[in-house]
């Protein structure tokens, strides 16, 4: 979570961080992979690509496309649990967002994907206020309810996927340490008791004492959306939308001349590479994906060999982080090309007024 973005609301001076966060990961992006060049026989990788089958790439960016539809969904679906349009039980004025709007904030989320644990997503709910009055508190969960529901989905797809791996109990306790990891989290978070004893405990802290105050507007919302009934409905669209992202490695692993791949064990290594990539908290999981899928698949596929292995990943990667960062930025930059909503995001520099104390919500299903 943004410390500034708590702090002020959400304001634009905070969206600007956001924006060189971001920066700072694409250059991240960009030395990961000018590195790989460098150590890896750039002729030689240029060289696998002679005979690969093009059409795989355009395949993988559909099969993305359909997952950001997806997610797109469980933002509507995490809105409409917190009431966002009918004003949360009082709130906040009930407001008019309508699905065009919401759909261009979600996309311009994607923007910040390349932060660490894609955290700088919480954009979407600094959009949300300034174009619709929505407090930032309200909905900034929603980016954790998606995050910890995308890695439930992870693990269970790399659960599936070792089905298909030989040697498959050498992986199988690291898969379900992050689960327990995962589990920890979901039941901190999701207990109003336990979350608000956190930061009881945080506000105490001379550091971030003053964070874990403004962060008090995140109880309620938690407690809503990681219902285990919202969480599980959350988490089983994941597994579709990570799925498809999962065949959409195999699609372009398997248009290398050669390449022996079943889908469940690509299912095994995107999931499993992407779970490592967000563990390891680094912007976008740049080099603890790349790194562990490269070395992962010349180890299980057949006919991978180096060349293979860091060209397929470029491919994959391009398909999926960096397509969805210029989606991200396409709708980013439309959104703020509305001089209304600019205006609201730039008067959002300053201290934001003192959000009244969110109303008790009934948590008895």
């Amino acid at each position: 979570m943004d410390a500034a973005l708590v702090r002020r609301g959400g304001g634009g001076a905070s969206v600007s961080r956001l924006l060189r966060r971001t920066l700072v990961g694409v250059a991240v992006g960009v030395l990961v992979y000018v590195v790989a060049l460098l150590v890896f026989d750039a002729r030689e990788i240029a060289a696998s690509l002679t005979d690969f089958a093009w059409p795989a790439v355009g395949l993988a960016l559909l099969l993305s496309s359909i997952n950001y539809l997806l997610r797109f969904w469980k933002w509507e679906l995490a809105l409409g649990w917190l009431d966002v349009r009918g004003g949360s039980g009082g709130l906040h004025e009930a407001t008019e967002l309508s699905l065009p709007r919401s759909l261009q904030i979600y996309l311009a989320g994607l923007s910040m994907s390349v932060t660490p644990g894609k955290v700088g997503e919480v954009l979407r709910s600094a959009l949300l206020r300034a174009s619709n009055g929505v407090p930032f508190t309200r909905t900034a969960m929603v980016v954790v309810a998606d995050r910890l529901s995308d890695l439930i989905a992870l693990v269970l797809l790399a659960l599936l996927g070792l089905l298909g791996v030989s040697g498959a109990s050498a992986y199988l306790p690291h898969i379900l340490a992050a689960l327990v990891l995962v589990i920890i989290g979901v039941v901190i978070l999701g207990t109003p008791r336990l979350f608000g004893g956190l930061l009881d405990l945080l506000a105490k802290l001379p550091v971030v004492g003053n964070l874990a105050e403004k962060a008090r507007g995140l109880v309620d919302s938690s407690a809503v959306l990681l219902r285990l009934g919202y969480l599980v409905i959350l988490s089983a669209i994941s597994v579709v939308g990570w799925g498809l992202e999962c065949i959409g490695y195999w699609l372009i692993l398997t248009a290398f001349p050669g390449v022996e791949a079943s889908v469940l064990l690509c299912v095994f290594l995107w999931s499993a590479t992407t779970l490592i990539g967000a563990l390891s908290f680094l912007p976008g999981g740049l080099g603890a994906t790349e790194g562990s899928l490269g070395v992962l698949v010349a180890r299980m596929a057949v006919g991978v060999g180096e060349s293979v292995a860091v060209a397929s990943t470029f491919l994959i990667r391009a398909c999926t982080l960096w397509y969805g960062e210029l989606v991200g930025a396409i709708a980013l930059a439309t959104f703020m090309r509305d001089p209304s909503t600019h205006a609201d995001a730039i008067d959002l520099d300053g201290e934001a007024p003192p959000e009244s104390d969110p109303p008790s919500i009934d948590l008895d299903p």
